[in-house]
């Protein structure tokens, strides 16, 4: 067909000229019926209409016509798309209000407005609900109403030139929220993951047109559960806004499916018991995406975002692309943060590690260093509280040594766990660490109420072994996921503190045990006070080598000192110190090639020192020191010279056998003296009898009465003799400790002293069985019972014996219904040769007492008194349930 003959086909002989045209509308009105319609037959349509009909068809621009009062609707081609699914051809000639009755209280005042005054309208980007898809629309469109003139000058219908402005407001309203979305990324670069992922749906929040809800899920490393970590329009721990959801399973959203697809997934809200939010409009979200989150630049999972649809708009491909785009800036922004957060905690780790060790080093109580090490681990990795529990062996329970975070106090209910109790005590039990990411189902965690209470999410606990035997237990727990690279720095830490723990005690018992040797040195050689200087520790060598070679990159004053005041710095081990090359080398090259740090105790190793060679002794450790993929690239050495306690403790092991010899001279001397001293006296005492039976006619009373005296000083200083002898023998014999029933103990020693008829010794039901040595404890009741029943001043004495619990110790109380004591001596009767009545009133030698609080001191307990003058005396012997155990 040639271009000039192509409308003449197109339009019937009978047909009008103002309907010609080859589109669908022009042939829909050429068919039409218009006198059923409010138009009328088409031979009566005024000029004006048949004008602008002609331009509206010819016409590529969207044009509509409203005609006569009830504002029949005439179109084009060009705006038969603003129709939609539901709104064409039914709505053709028919009263505006038929077809757009959801507009027509905005554009119904609006073309009466025109009709009444004649006066064109322009709107541009205005804002119409449409419902022309089968829900309700937002859309946008620039428009004018212009009046058109009937011939007798009224206003006979209203011409409206149009353009549909939708797409282009959504796609501006969109890249605003996505520039947004990308510049929160760039403003806070060191906001942790939750702070971005907040920050992310907060932004989201600002464009609930688009995004009427939305959940961020999120997955830790070689986790199989994602939490909710920020939500939008919904209720965390809601029907569909689970806390925690496990990938593989059924929930409300299809995480398995966009895992395994990596690609989004659309969800309909059919059969949803809960109405889904509809953001900024009042009708429910029909249709939600489930996006999976990678790491940038990799193809590691590492969550989920749900975006409600909006109600209002259908999930094209724009709309599509816009959801893509923002879960690419979310995915970006938790990706950077997680990576800000693992390279801050990497260097947190490491520094875990060197406060951990510096903790250990530092010369402190045991409780003092475990509590930094808790301090560093609560600091370095997040811990809600971290906890040490130390074993006591003799009693088999664990006793919490340090605590900080959340708890600092050492006392309640998990301040003594016994072995196999509890979730501490069954780690120690088994000797294998519990860990748990999940502490709200772990069944070993027994108040998961206050687990909730406090967000506590996850629990590490490990048993600190060193050689084969257990040290103790350490414990955290955390509101935080911990990953593996966690567990295994929390697994190298608990080792460092077993060695830490287990190096702390054999020094404490080396200085208990080197504290006793002093004693017993300076009591055999008249205070030999050098010996405590020859057991001081000295400052510690430190110095860092680096490399397979160990080439010295640090060494401080104290490390010159130690090895002559040798330039060692940038030199290889082996030629900085060539003497030490066999002994050390392959110390540190075992520590280079495992990892693992190496802890020496009193290692021999050849020094020169000022141009001589030396015997020396070092306590020290070498530490591996790693860099950020955690391959050994160096060890620090830390370092202590014991030479002079290590020569210390030969010679006093020396000592202590010659003081062995002493004590057995200084026996047999004590025997032959006493036997010596005694012998004389008794043949004094006998004497005294014979000139008393010879002289009897002879002597008058008072004579009688002196030979009586001098009798009774003579039975007095034997019992001083013997009282010396038991007083100086109390702390160097020891006897078997063995069962002893206290009770039946007592009733034997007031068997023993057959007090008079009319005295009365009381003793209580329920004495203890101790561990103990029988006849010194007996010579301290019987010394207590003797002292009351001579000192009361009283026939009726009466003496109660009782016992009660005082913690470590049994308190036995010996109370009587004598004199009482001045408060002022209640310290002075505790010393030897000590009484408070004359020796003449009342026979003694004021050994008893003392020769009690010696027995009671040496056995690791101690004495008191309770007493007022004219209220008796109560004697207190504090003596401890567990024997001590003598070096």
């Amino acid at each position: 067909m040639k271009h000039g003959e192509r409308s003449a086909p197109m339009m019937a002989a009978s047909s009008p000229p103002f309907l010609a045209g080859e589109g669908e509308m022009a042939a829909r009105m050429r068919e039409f019926d218009w006198a059923s319609s409010p138009v009328g037959p088409v031979e009566q349509w005024p000029q004006t209409l048949r004008t602008a009909v002609s331009v509206c068809l010819a016409s590529r621009h969207p044009i509509e016509i409203w005609w006569g009062p009830e504002y029949a609707r005439l179109y084009n081609d060009a705006y038969r798309p603003i129709l939609g699914a539901t709104k064409h051809p039914q709505f053709l000639g028919r009263p505006g209000r038929e077809c757009w009755g959801e507009i027509w209280d905005v554009i119904g005042p609006m073309l009466d407005s025109v009709r009444d005054t004649g006066k064109a309208t322009w709107s541009e980007d205005f804002p119409l609900m449409l419902m022309r898809n089968g829900y309700l629309e937002e859309t946008y469109f620039t428009f004018s109403y212009a009046p058109l003139w009937s011939e007798d000058g009224s206003v006979g219908g209203i011409f409206c030139a149009c353009a549909e402005t939708t797409s282009r407001l959504l796609s501006e309203r969109r890249l605003r929220l996505l520039r947004n979305l990308g510049a929160q990324t760039a403003a806070a670069p060191t906001a942790s993951v939750h702070e971005a992922s907040e920050h992310s749906l907060r932004t989201l929040a600002t464009g609930r047109e688009d995004v009427s809800f939305a959940l961020l899920y999120l997955l830790a490393p070689d986790e199989k559960q994602a939490h909710l970590e920020a939500a939008l329009g919904l209720e965390a721990g809601g029907p569909v806004s689970p806390q925690r959801l496990l990938v593989e399973d059924e929930g409300p959203w299809p995480f398995a499916e966009a895992a395994r697809t990596r690609r989004p997934v659309h969800v309909a809200c059919a059969g949803h018991a809960t109405p889904w939010p509809g953001g900024a409009w009042p009708e429910p979200s029909r249709e939600a995406v489930v996006h999976p989150l990678f790491r940038s630049g990799e193809s590691a999972l590492q969550g989920f975002l749900v975006m409600g649809v909006s109600p209002r708009r259908a999930l094209d491909a724009a709309y599509q692309d816009f959801f893509d785009l923002a879960a690419g800036h979310v995915a970006t922004a938790v990706s950077n943060a997680r990576v800000h957060e693992e390279a801050r905690l990497a260097t947190r780790r490491a520094q875990l590690g060197a406060d951990v060790g510096a903790a250990l080093t530092r010369a402190e109580p045991l409780g003092e260093q475990l509590r930094q090490c808790c301090e560093a681990i609560v600091k370095h990795v997040d811990a809600a509280f971290a906890r040490i529990w130390v074993l006591d062996p003799a009693r088999d329970v664990l006793v919490l040594q340090a605590s900080a975070g959340m708890y600092t106090h050492l006392d309640g209910a998990h301040s003594q766990v016994p072995v196999g109790a509890l979730k501490i005590g069954a780690i120690a039990q088994t000797r294998q660490p519990h860990l748990t990411n999940d502490v709200l189902n772990d069944e070993r965690v027994g108040d998961k109420a206050w687990a909730a209470r406090e967000g506590l999410r996850s629990f590490a606990g490990y048993p600190l072994v060193v050689g084969g035997a257990l040290a103790g237990v350490m414990a955290l727990f955390s509101r935080n996921v911990l990953d593996a690279d966690t567990l295994r720095l929390m697994a190298s830490v608990s080792n460092s503190i077993a060695v830490g723990v287990e190096r702390k005690r054999v020094e404490d018992e080396r200085a208990l045990a080197m504290a006793r040797e002093q004693a017993a040195l300076a009591e055999a050689e008249r205070q030999r006070s050098r010996l405590e200087s020859l057991f001081m520790q000295a400052p510690a060598g430190i110095c860092v080598l680096r490399g397979s070679d160990h080439v010295y990159e640090f060494a401080n004053p104290r490390y010159l000192e130690l090895i002559g005041g040798r330039d060692v710095v940038g030199k290889p081990l082996r030629e900085a110190l060539p003497e030490l090359k066999d002994i050390v080398v392959p110390l540190l090259d075992q520590v280079y090639g495992t990892g693992e740090p190496y802890f020496g105790d009193a290692l021999q190793v050849p020094l020169m020192r000022k141009g001589r060679m030396e015997d020396c002794f070092f306590n020290f450790i070498y530490q591996p020191i790693y860099d950020a993929s955690r391959g050994v690239e160096g060890i620090a050495v830390i370092a202590f010279e014991v030479s002079e306690q290590v020569r210390a403790r030969q010679r006093a092991e020396r000592l202590t056998q010659e003081l062995a010899v002493t004590n057995q001279d200084l026996d047999q001397f004590a025997y032959v003296a006493s036997h010596d001293l005694k012998a004389p006296l008794r043949g004094i005492a006998s004497l005294s009898e014979w000139i008393e039976e010879s002289l009897a006619d002879k002597m008058d009373g008072e004579t009688r009465n002196q030979m009586r005296l001098l009798r009774g000083r003579v039975h007095r200083l034997e019992a001083l003799i013997n009282g010396i002898l038991s007083y100086s023998r109390v702390s160097r014999i020891r006897e078997k400790v063995e069962t002893v029933n206290v009770g039946t103990l007592l009733m034997e020693s007031r068997d023993l002293l057959s007090p008079p008829p009319e005295a009365s010794i009381v003793i209580a039901q329920g004495m203890p069985t101790l561990q103990a040595e029988r006849a010194p404890l007996q010579q301290v009741f019987l010394n207590l019972m003797s002292n009351a029943l001579k000192h009361a001043g009283r026939p009726d004495v009466r003496i109660e014996i009782s016992c009660a619990d005082a913690g470590a110790f049994h308190d036995f109380t010996v109370k009587d219904n004598g004199p009482g004591i001045d408060p002022r001596y209640h310290e002075r009767v505790w010393g030897i040769f000590q009484t408070l009545e004359s020796r003449d009133k009342v026979e003694g030698t004021g050994i008893g007492l003392s020769v009690v609080k010696k027995i009671v001191d040496t056995r690791g307990g101690r004495v008191a008194i309770d007493s007022e003058p004219g209220a008796g005396a109560t004697f207190h012997i504090f003596w401890p349930k567990q024997p001590r155990v003598l070096p």
